[in-house]
């Protein structure tokens, strides 16, 4: 008899578990510049397609950010760029869910930094070069990285294009002049933002090549005509 029930246990517990339905795999935070994307996978279940609610903890309680939704990402861009959030994500079908999957995110030192644009201009045997840092989304006004971080400065690398030699310097202003290159040469630069504080760095921007020009001084020409006065007659 006891046997029995056992058995009976045991089937019902294997049916339940059989039927829960399982929770999001991979779950994993993609944040550049504080665009804040949680992302998962979802999990094979053969009833059907799964749904996804996502929640942040906000003074010791959830708050929902995306419900009962298809896709398997959720944009927690708003989150405060200072201190430790807990995120969290399930799955759900019908009237059943999973359990929540967990994750701590601290968006001032686990965002990205995305690279600098750039623009550049040949002066003679030299490239001034002007850099922008990676813009903010979702403020209120044309923020940069530059203004969350005190520390930021710019690596810059260049080289002579189709040379394996790299020549590097660094600063911490929005521009640089890269001086004594060859006349009529085409170079290449990137840039990366870099926290001297914190000894991290971003990625590198896509190599902008420009040629320079002649360095030739060319004092203007005068041309003197002689005038021969002759006597009136």
């Amino acid at each position: 008899m006891a046997r029995s029930l056992l058995s009976w246990l045991g089937g019902c517990l294997l049916m339940s578990a059989l039927g829960m339905v399982p929770p999001p795999e991979n779950v994993r935070m993609n944040s550049v510049n504080f665009k804040n994307i949680l992302r998962w996978e979802s999990p094979a279940f053969p009833k059907g397609n799964l749904t996804f609610t996502a929640q942040y903890q906000s003074y010791r309680k959830f708050q929902d950010t995306c419900t009962s939704i298809l896709l398997t990402e959720c944009d927690f861009s708003s989150l405060s760029k200072y201190g430790d959030h807990t995120l969290r994500v399930r799955a759900e079908f019908a009237d059943e869910s999973s359990e929540w999957i967990n994750i701590t995110f601290c968006p001032v030192d686990d965002t990205t930094i995305g690279p600098p644009r750039m623009q550049v201009e040949a002066l003679a045997n030299s490239l001034h070069v002007r850099f922008f840092a990676p813009r903010i989304e979702n403020e209120p006004e044309p923020w940069t990285m530059r203004n969350i971080y005190n520390s930021w400065t710019y690596h810059v690398r260049y080289w002579k294009n189709g040379s394996d030699e790299k020549f590097s310097i660094s600063g911490q202003y929005d521009f640089e002049f890269l001086r004594n290159l060859e006349s009529q040469t085409t170079y290449c630069v990137q840039v990366r933002g870099f926290l001297s504080d914190r000894k991290k760095a971003g990625e590198w921007s896509e190599p902008v090549c420009e040629q320079t020009t002649i360095d030739v001084y060319e004092p203007p020409s005068s041309q003197y005509s002689s005038l021969i006065l002759l006597p009136t007659v």
